[in-house]
């Protein structure tokens, strides 16, 4: 069997930066144990696949990480739907559907950004956090906050956050949760607030750019900046820019893509 395969770079405007994601559309679903062979193999932050889904109107979309299926990944969602625009210039707008989030809207925008309408997923005050979580971020942060995906670990500045020096093995007992840093942006910058994501137990050491985690961090940062529209900068290696925007129920998160390879896989 040959699959059609597309890696793209998303988040960024700028081939190499931002996260890769491979994106493989289906006809109908292959069993978990191939999806995951074929993820396992690409080595990617994430491998996203595709079944067009008359019933939902949607397109079911499922996203597996070199070690496991991902319950909710934004940068593959990202990348899955440039896919999509690029092979129908038609297209405005786009349904994708995920078991543990529901329904995703992207939507195509004048300035060649891509949408994405998230449900909210707030995090909560965390007053006693692990000990692994504790002695695993060096310096320790100012406060913690937990949502369904990950601990969230605050830091008084950007360049704590750039500091930030975590104990990996400590970080993986965590799991199935993982760890984001973040901060406000320093003064000046051209975006509002920073973050490092962290994920040994279901991914890798550090996620290049992780959309997903800020269905929680736009809405704690707009809240502490008190504005609706941010833009989120996050530190890794190859970096990655989040135009977000706060709803009452939704965080709308909007980036840029750019095509790597177009290929075949043959299975």
């Amino acid at each position: 069997m040959q699959l059609p395969i597309h890696v793209i770079d998303a988040f960024t405007s700028e081939r190499f930066k931002g996260n890769q994601a491979a994106v493989v559309p289906l006809a109908q679903w292959l069993p978990a144990s191939t999806l995951q062979a074929i993820a396992t193999e690409n080595n990617l932050s994430e491998t996203s696949f595709l079944v067009w889904s008359a019933e939902r109107s949607a397109f079911e979309i499922r996203w597996f990480s070199p070690l496991k299926e991902i319950d909710f990944c934004g940068h593959a969602t990202l990348a899955s739907a440039f896919v999509l625009f690029e092979s129908d210039p038609t297209l405005q707008s786009i349904t994708f559907w995920a078991a543990a989030v529901g329904n995703v809207l992207a939507t195509r925008e004048s300035n060649g950004r891509i949408l994405m309408t998230f449900p909210r997923r707030d995090a909560r005050a965390l007053d006693a956090p692990p000990a692994a979580l504790r002695e695993g971020l060096v310096p320790p942060p100012s406060g913690y906050l937990v949502n369904q995906q990950a601990y969230i670990a605050v830091y008084p500045s950007e360049d704590d956050v750039l500091a930030v020096k975590p104990d990996l093995e400590r970080l993986k007992s965590l799991g199935p949760l993982d760890v984001v840093v973040t901060a406000p942006a320093n003064a000046g910058a051209p975006y509002d607030f920073v973050s490092r994501y962290f994920w040994p137990a279901n991914g890798g050491d550090e996620d290049p750019v992780t959309g997903s985690i800020h269905a929680a961090l736009a809405p704690y940062w707009a809240s502490r900046l008190g504005r609706n529209s941010l833009i989120g900068h996050q530190a890794s290696r190859r970096t990655g820019t989040l135009f977000c925007e706060v709803t009452p129920s939704s965080v709308k998160v909007a980036g840029h893509c750019a095509r790597y390879l177009s290929g075949t896989i043959t299975i």
